[in-house]
């Protein structure tokens, strides 16, 4: 299983099929494996070299408590891997958190890019809602810390539902150092401006989920990049568009298809 190491941090990558190059960027509180367990692999690996990776904090990369070790440094990552094979330049595809690197390295890093899909997220502040959400995971994982039994108790209430001894081990599992490390990173990740915007110089899709609270900057931010177009999907939240592999695919692949003839 190779990994990169990007400034002490080890970083677990994959690749699969062949192809135009095209990067993987996971969610939070994801690995790489999302992009299998929903059916994108299988899917663009027929036609796509895939580079897959488990951002640090995250699967079995590795996972630094210190938020200075997050943020800006986790689109780094992505260079270093790319790097390690040899890769020029590849198409983006990232999701949530995933996206945040992407917008990062489509302002910083564009010369490494054909193209960018990013999902679920704005490049702008984060909307109040999910400020809070993201604080309460963060108190969350403070509890998991001092008081396990206790945080099993309130992922029960959360739930609505009685937990498997599966999911018992699972949420035990978890890093709550690294997770609140991650958390606290993003709240502090920069916010970009329309002007940051109007410097990236290769084309954007953007899409995301119409009751997504991401929705609104997502959308705004298309009328600032300059080869940018924005989907909106109708009905569908944050979490429901990435399950939703049989809409996002199709534009995956036609939008992909312009740049690499």
């Amino acid at each position: 299983m190779p990994y990169v190491n990007n400034q002490d941090v080890r970083i677990n990558y994959e690749v699969e099929g062949e192809g135009p190059p095209l990067v993987l960027a996971h969610g939070g509180n994801d690995s790489l494996e999302m992009w299998r367990r929903y059916g994108y692999t299988d899917d663009l690996k027929k036609d796509f070299k895939l580079v897959l990776f488990d951002f640090r904090g995250h699967g079995k990369s590795d996972k630094p408590h210190e938020a200075s070790d997050y943020g800006t440094e986790m689109a780094a990552d992505v260079l270093a891997i790319l790097d390690s094979l040899g890769i020029a330049k590849a198409n983006y595809l990232g999701y949530s958190m995933g996206a945040m690197a992407g917008f990062t390295l489509a302002t910083h890093h564009a010369a490494r890019f054909h193209s960018f899909i990013l999902g679920g997220m704005t490049p702008y502040e984060w909307p109040e809602s999910m400020v809070q959400a993201a604080r309460i995971s963060i108190e969350g994982y403070k509890l998991l810390l001092n008081d396990p039994e206790a945080y099993l108790k309130q992922m029960e209430r959360l739930l609505g539902r009685s937990l498997t001894p599966e999911d018992s081990k699972e949420f035990l599992s978890r890093d709550a150092e690294a997770s609140i490390a991650v958390l606290t990173s993003l709240l502090n990740w920069p916010a970009m401006t329309d002007r940051d915007l109007t410097t990236i110089p290769v084309p954007c899709l953007i899409y995301c989920g119409e009751l997504d609270p991401f929705h609104s900057g997502a959308k705004e931010s298309v009328n600032h990049i300059p080869h940018a177009a924005f989907i909106s999907l109708s009905g569908i939240d944050h979490v429901s568009v990435f399950i939703r592999s049989d809409l996002v695919i199709p534009y995956v692949r036609s939008f992909i298809s312009l740049f690499n003839k």
